[in-house]
């Protein structure tokens, strides 16, 4: 439900955007070598030409789940499932106009082998589908996406093709908000986007509802509802010389994100994990973990 109409916020004439603190030099596309990821590598791939970023493609061979084979008499499983990867990722590779690299390893653990992977080399994204095999689907939900963001301190850009169709490069993005200091922590990426695809900027605040105790109705969290005028002001100083709209809704945080994203057409989400409660708990919190299920666009939590 929302409060009032989106209000829009023009670059002032003139106005001279102020530079991203926000800088993407390395990005690193762990894939799973579904059809799911090859997707999702378009995004890695413009986003490392666009921003002029070096891109490594991993992929980290299960071999535990190779096991069988080698007890049936096979050991050089591991070796030609090591180059079929390799030659997977080099036909994506040879699709890439920026810097590129491979990198493939044998794991018996593929998602502690990706998060040592991230700790060793600290890119400035990860670039990662949601839906893919099971040695990569459920990376992004839970303790090992926190632990990315805790251990390897790297921004992942969760990719599932919006429902509106493939959107590359970005046109809109959609920034939800708190309005507490901690919530900025996403604006400068945002931002870099932004400038980086001439997108347009859509800012939300969700007042966020509680049960209530009187006769069962819901009550605001918040003591006052922000205006579209005060989350405006809120976003403009990171996004100074961009196309601002500001949203103001009243609900389920999760559910106004992406019920927004969905009927305004977002090609990206980006929103940082440690704000308050009303955008997640800590790191990745309930808010945020929901909006990565239920996205209908790329989710870049930072």
């Amino acid at each position: 439900m929302a409060q009032a109409a989106v209000r829009t916020f023009p670059a002032a004439e003139g106005a001279i955007p102020s530079p991203s603190t926000a800088a993407i030099r390395e990005i690193l596309f762990p894939s799973d070598l579904s059809p799911a990821s090859d997707r999702a590598f378009d995004h890695a791939r413009i986003l490392a030409e666009r921003l002029g970023a070096r891109l490594t493609l991993y992929h980290a061979v299960d071999t535990a789940h190779l096991s069988e084979a080698r007890e049936a008499g096979d050991p050089e499983v591991a070796r030609r499932s090591g180059e079929a990867a390799r030659a997977h990722l080099g036909r994506l590779a040879s699709t890439v106009a920026a810097g590129s690299s491979i990198v493939v390893e044998q794991s018996n653990q593929a998602a502690q082998a990706l998060l040592a992977q991230i700790r060793a080399t600290h890119p400035d994204l990860v670039v990662m589908a949601t839906h893919g095999l099971d040695g990569l689907a459920h990376f992004f939900l839970g303790s090992v996406t926190e632990r990315i963001l805790e251990v390897g301190g790297s921004p992942i850009l969760c990719v599932r093709e919006p429902d509106h169709g493939v959107a590359l490069p970005y046109r809109r993005i959609l920034v939800p908000t708190d309005l507490s200091e901690a919530s900025r922590l996403a604006f400068p990426l945002a931002a870099l986007l932004a400038r980086t695809f001439g997108a347009e900027v859509l800012g939300i605040h969700v007042a966020q509802l509680r049960p209530g105790s009187l006769a069962g109705i819901p009550t605001l969290i918040e003591e006052t509802v922000p205006s579209e005028s005060s989350v405006g002001r809120f976003l403009l100083p990171e996004f100074a010389g961009l196309r601002v709209k500001a949203r103001v809704e009243i609900g389920s945080p999760w559910d106004r994100i992406v019920e927004t994203a969905r009927m305004e057409k977002a090609d990206a989400i980006i929103l940082s994990t440690h704000g308050a409660d009303s955008l997640a708990d800590r790191v990745l919190g309930s808010h945020a973990e929901r909006i990565i299920r239920q996205a209908p666009c790329p989710v870049l939590v930072a």
